[in-house]
């Protein structure tokens, strides 16, 4: 027999193919493609508008030359593609196996989730033909890069003309910056009111605690007022009612990438781009599974070594007697597992690694967070004695709560979220009187919406199924590189730019920020993954919307408007009717300047209502009218009273939240009564 077939391992990363290469022996070449080799061009938009095929190139002079050292070494190799186990990854191994599939003896795809020896050799063994795995996951790949470049392409430079600068549109950055606008428009909007505190303190023996009025908020400042000054002379409390109860509380799962970058940013205080930087070094050292998932599914195996791990560690009380499942919310995500930690030893364990790898500071702290869940999420509930408590002090209720940490459980290892109110009371029973030593009327104001996080928006564009573990980093990643979303604090806050970005894709291009919309394409690309649906389909879909904008459509409105202008001024227009350009320049020089009488009217009579100024010029220009209008009609919401049965209304039907906001209310109750009056 001749020499020993060759066997290549290709990967994306330097240190992940370093690290694989102590595993694998020299049987194996490890070589590493340093991230995408190809990409749609950088100049140009690189794509066959009529049949949507893409024009990949070769991204630099280092790409072509490593393309052409490992083609070389491939030769009649056994090949095994193990880029990473998503949809990134896959493209690049994808475009290596075409470019390799003729060279080799055969291709074939190794999913590594965890970097660990056991792991690496157990998929080697059974690695899939390259060809009989799932083309979906380059399809989708396809989809996302195509269908973004023709958004991105199209819309960014009408952007930028049409509202004057350089603008960046996205099919995913746009609805995230729309999230940080809406948020901060909120916030300006808001108008704090007062509301009213009430406590007192209690006191038993030489035990003392707080206890609240009943209704914990007054907004009545004289009903507050009048039951502080009832209770002023009284010096004791009755004990009306006991209400003992034992709490569980539960472990969270363990990490999906969302979780973790919120978490990581909360506790930690790291970016989620950073959070993805150092995962990724964790996860090609060998420390944690692979950390772009939305899976929060641990392997059987991992289970019984955490297991036996926590009884080592912390004794058999904190074993649940049955192991904990953890189940996601999108069931295709269980074909990952979580991000956790691959070596079950302790922290010195843990800090011990990271040292030997030569990894930093940083590092340990993200480790030591996903040390923490990982271990946290297999363990014991912690359990509290909860003691809610019911006084009367006059003609009044008062009442408190009381929680004694019982058994620690889980909050052992990790005890930062969920915080349990820890006020101790003493042994109390009803009917019993105590000491009454002070009592306090707070006023407080309530308080706008905060502004996001890097943590809150991604939690945010989850829920709304926007985006995906893979790209969450870099949505808020570009939104900040583009000048969007200025960091202030630890909070998000829009720049100038945001505001015009968003108020001209709301009357222009809608869908681009419409969360629905994305939340359905994201969907749609799920399903190209799985096959059952087109990605040109998808690019098609985004390509129509967008080159829509770019000829201006002639609505029915426009067209009759200038049908009914040309017949005033005695003109024909039927040449022109199609053409967008030319309609618009007839209607401009033609329209009507001059309000109606009607507009007239009503603006005399909103003027003398509120007491606005009504100039002159405004009666005389239309636009003006129109504007003068709208502000006025919005001071007079300021103090805009709904009548009893306006409220009794919005009740009925669970609005009560629109009571103190008139303007919407109205909007609400104009759309009420509309559809009773059809339905009669």
């Amino acid at each position: 027999m001749g020499s020993k077939t060759k066997k290549i391992i290709i990967v994306e990363s330097p240190k992940k193919a370093r690290e694989i290469q102590k595993f694998v022996g020299k049987d194996f070449s490890v070589k590493a493609t340093v991230g995408h080799f190809k990409d749609l061009p950088e100049k140009e938009m690189g794509v066959d508008l009529k049949t949507f095929k893409p024009k990949f190139v070769i991204k630099s002079k280092n790409h072509r030359k490593m393309l052409s050292e490992i083609k070389k070494l491939a030769e009649n190799a056994e090949v095994y593609i193990a880029t990473d186990p998503d949809r990134e990854g896959y493209a690049i191994g994808y475009f290596m196996y075409e470019e390799l599939k003729n060279k080799a003896k055969n291709v074939k795809r190794a999913e590594f989730h965890e970097i660990t020896k056991k792991h690496v050799n157990e998929i080697l063994k059974k690695a899939p033909d390259f060809e009989k795995t799932n083309f979906g996951l380059f399809d989708a790949f396809l989809g996302r890069r195509v269908g973004d470049r023709i958004v991105g392409y199209t819309l960014s430079p009408i952007a930028s003309k049409e509202i004057g600068g350089r603008f960046s549109v996205g099919r995913v950055q746009s609805p995230a910056v729309r999230l940080i606008v809406e948020r901060e428009r909120e916030i300006q909007q808001f108008k704090p009111e007062p509301y009213y505190v009430l406590t007192v303190k209690l006191k038993k023996n030489s035990s003392e605690f707080t206890a609240f009025y009943e209704k914990q908020r007054l907004e009545d400042k004289e009903l507050a007022e009048k039951i502080f000054n009832d209770i002023k002379n009284i010096n004791t409390a009755e004990v009306k009612d006991i209400l003992r109860k034992e709490v569980k509380q539960s472990p969270k799962p363990p990490f999906t990438t969302s979780s973790l970058q919120q978490t990581a940013n909360s506790q930690l205080r790291f970016a989620p781009e950073k959070t993805m930087m150092i995962a990724q070094d964790l996860f090609e050292n060998g420390l944690i599974t692979y950390h772009r998932t939305d899976s929060v599914r641990i392997s059987k195996d991992a289970i019984s070594q955490i297991r036996s791990f926590i009884k080592k560690t912390f004794g058999d009380s904190y074993v649940p007697a049955r192991a904990k499942v953890y189940k996601s919310k999108n069931t295709q995500a269980d074909a990952h597992e979580a991000v956790r930690i691959t070596n079950f030893v302790d922290l010195e364990g843990q800090k011990k690694l990271i040292e030997e790898k030569g990894l930093s500071e940083d590092h340990f702290k993200l480790l030591k967070l996903i040390y923490q869940r990982t271990i946290a999420s297999q363990m014991k509930e912690a359990i509290y004695d909860r003691t809610t408590a019911l006084f009367s002090i006059g003609n009044y209720k008062f009442k408190t709560t009381g929680s004694v940490l019982k058994f620690d459980g889980y909050k052992k290892v990790y005890d930062f979220e969920d915080k349990e109110e820890a006020q101790r009371l003493p042994e109390l029973s009803i009917g019993e009187i105590l000491e009454k030593t002070d009592q306090n009327l707070e006023e407080k104001w309530t308080k706008p919406p905060g502004r996001y996080t890097e943590g809150s928006l991604v939690r945010k564009l989850e829920e709304l199924g926007i985006g995906r573990p893979s790209t969450y980093a870099a949505i808020i990643k570009t939104i900040k590189d583009r000048g969007y979303v200025i960091k202030e604090g630890g909070s998000l806050r829009p720049t100038e730019a945001a505001y015009y970005l968003i108020d001209y894709l709301n009357g222009k291009y809608n869908w681009v920020i419409d969360y629905d919309f994305t939340r359905k394409m994201e969907e749609f690309l799920d399903a190209v993954e799985e096959r059952k649906k087109d990605w040109k389909e998808f690019v098609g879909e985004l390509y129509q919307k967008s080159a829509n904008g770019s000829t201006q459509v002639i609505s029915k409105k426009m067209k009759d408007y200038a049908l009914d202008l040309a017949k005033k001024h005695g003109k024909d227009i039927s040449d022109i009717l199609n053409d967008p350009e030319k309609l618009k320049e007839f209607i401009d020089t033609h329209k009507e300047t001059k309000p109606s009488e009607k507009q007239v009217a009503y603006a005399k009579s909103l003027s003398e209502k509120t007491g606005i100024e009504l100039p002159e010029d405004v009666l005389e220009d239309k636009e003006k009218i129109k504007r003068w209008i709208n502000k006025a009609k919005k001071e007079m919401m300021k103090s805009y009273k709904l009548s009893e049965k306006q409220k009794a209304v919005l009740i009925k039907n669970g609005k009560e939240d629109l009571i103190d906001k008139p303007e919407k209310a109205l909007k609400w109750l104009e759309t009420y009564f509309r559809r009773r009056r059809r339905k009669k």
